[in-house]
């Protein structure tokens, strides 16, 4: 064992021994579970108040989010790629995720979040789409109806 370590656990003691006389040997255990009761306090009133901030959070970036996939996936269905179907699919799915028939209670957190996580990676593949070179088509177009020449 190194040196350093030894001298650690020393010093460990040695602040054990100034606790346990400045509060009571009696007392100590009583300090020890005010303390933990108090950082328990602290911590759940802190992530309550996280939780609150969080869902507006979540909520304003996932409408932000899809308004901005809904902006790329029409610029890349004008430029030729696959967009609108899936501007339709993701459209479809934040609605069943999100909204509420009667708007008694709000979505909760979890919904709103796989709603961001979608439309945030609508928006990727659609940025991807936009920045991709595009590929030439080879060949004349094929005629439509099949069959026409």
């Amino acid at each position: 064992m190194r040196r350093e370590h030894i001298l650690l656990i020393w010093i460990g003691g040695l602040v054990l021994a100034v606790l346990l006389y400045l509060i009571g040997p009696d007392r100590f255990f009583d300090a020890l579970w005010d303390i933990t009761d108090t950082i328990d306090v602290f911590t759940r009133e802190w992530v309550a108040e996280l939780g609150i901030r969080s869902y507006a959070v979540v909520r304003a970036l996932a409408i932000a989010i899809y308004l901005v996939f809904a902006v790329l996936a029409i610029l890349a269905s004008q430029r030729g790629h696959r967009g609108m179907w899936a501007l339709v699919v993701v459209t479809a799915a934040c609605m069943v995720l999100i909204w509420r028939p009667f708007g008694i209670y709000p979505a909760p957190l979890s919904r709103w979040l796989t709603a961001l996580i979608l439309v945030l990676i609508g928006a990727v593949v659609m940025t991807r789409r936009l920045i991709a070179p595009s590929t030439p088509m080879r060949g004349p177009v094929p005629p439509y109806p099949p069959g026409r020449a």
